[in-house]
């Protein structure tokens, strides 16, 4: 019975999906003021990488935050109208507390009461991407790399729009730019792998998965390799990549339950019990504790 049950559990593991988490929980917060110390209502806070745009508008304070983050390079972009706009690259940590970001914004030769710039064209261009008006923000992203060819950053806001209408050619003709001017640019290289994911080309895939994983110490870019890795069956491989994903989250039972499994596909019960064990350790009460139970039971 036993081994009929542990044969279960080897088809079970060999038939899962590749499965690529999207969402952070990192937080990052700061603040906008002018030249002159007063606080900046209203400035738009983009912060694209990792294949995503996040976003924040600052209070009455100048203060904003923005949530979602996972462990990874950004680019910050700080528009306001009348406001000359500012952009940097940050690390950000995807777990714990993340420096402050507090930004004094040049007022333009026009001053803020007079609106307008190309401060105030990108975070329209920004509005409307969150709306799910791709094909407006594309002409606006479009026009603004046309007025001034140094802004490349401006390429990933061009790639996101066309990853998200599937357009996979042209996305990631984009990041390919970037990576022209940051040729380990993490975000770029993570989103031009997810390109490939989508178009089923695994193997080219996971060269540009490699190369982003030492940019950052995220556990989602490792744990993304193995899983194509198992899932093309070469769970030995794949176990390389689950224990660097592990290790940089030492308390995921996500990461530890398919470190198991692939243990399992090895044939090193031990290795695999050890696994199970580690699941059970880090979240007791969880559905992935109990599966692995189950499976420490099937191994006696």
């Amino acid at each position: 019975m036993a081994n009929r049950s542990l044969t279960l559990l080897i088809g079970l593991a060999l038939a899962s999906t590749t499965a690529f988490a999207q969402m952070g929980t990192g937080r990052v917060t700061g603040s906008t003021i002018d030249t002159s110390g007063n606080p900046i209502v209203g400035a738009r806070i983009t912060a694209t990488g990792d294949g995503k745009t996040l976003e924040a508008v600052s209070g009455d304070d100048g203060k904003w935050a923005i949530m979602g983050f996972r462990n990874g390079t950004y680019e910050f972009a700080f528009a306001a109208d009348g406001f000359a706009a500012q952009a940097y690259q940050q690390t950000v940590k995807g777990r714990g507390r993340n420096p402050q970001m507090n930004i004094t914004m040049e007022p333009t030769a026009a001053g803020p009461a007079a609106g307008g710039g190309g401060a105030s064209v990108l975070g329209e261009a920004n509005a409307l991407f969150e709306e799910g008006k791709y094909d407006e923000a594309l002409v606006i992203y479009e026009q603004t790399l046309a007025d001034d060819p140094t802004l490349y950053q401006v390429n990933l806001l061009i790639g996101n729009v066309h990853f998200m209408t599937k357009d996979f050619e042209k996305s990631r003709a984009a990041f390919e730019t970037v990576l022209e001017y940051e040729p380990m640019h993490t975000g770029a290289l993570v989103t031009i792998g997810n390109i490939l994911v989508e178009e089923q080309n695994f193997d080219e895939a996971i060269t540009y998965f490699e190369k982003a994983i030492d940019q950052t110490e995220d556990e989602i870019i490792p744990f993304n390799v193995a899983e194509i890795y198992f899932n093309r069956g070469n769970a030995a491989k794949a176990i390389e990549f689950y224990q660097v994903a592990v290790e940089r989250k030492p308390d995921w039972a996500d990461g530890h339950l398919k470190l198991a499994y692939a243990y399992l596909n090895t044939g090193d019960m031990e290795q695999a019990a050890a696994a199970f064990e580690k699941v059970v350790e880090v979240a007791p009460e969880s559905q992935q504790a109990a599966m692995a139970q189950a499976a420490l039971t099937s191994l006696k």
